[in-house]
């Protein structure tokens, strides 16, 4: 019955976590987001293989330290700076692991 499914717990951290909700749970009309930012999830797999809205914990990572950089130095957070260098990090990461 819920429109919004959220996982706000380090499950999908690691590969070979158990799944937090069985896939054939989720509905196209759900919009599941995972705060887990270094992997796509199998909740998120599962929730994208079916034409939901998947969001990943990327932004909220982002926006996290964004707000740590402007308490810390009073200044805007170059957010969109912040992003891509977090997302191409990753990537560099996810390459190098499956090397």
């Amino acid at each position: 019955q819920a429109d919004v499914i959220i996982n706000a717990t380090s499950v999908g951290m690691r590969e070979g976590d158990g799944r937090i909700i069985d896939g054939r749970l989720l509905k196209s009309q759900h919009v599941v987001f995972d705060i887990v930012y270094n992997r796509e999830t199998e909740l998120l797999r599962d929730a994208r293989s079916i034409g939901a809205a998947a969001i990943d914990g990327v932004m909220m990572l982002v926006y996290q330290g964004a707000r740590a950089f402007e308490i810390w130095t009073g200044r805007k957070a170059p957010v969109d700076v912040m992003e891509r260098t977090v997302r191409e990090s990753l990537e560099e990461r996810r390459q190098r692991k499956s090397r």
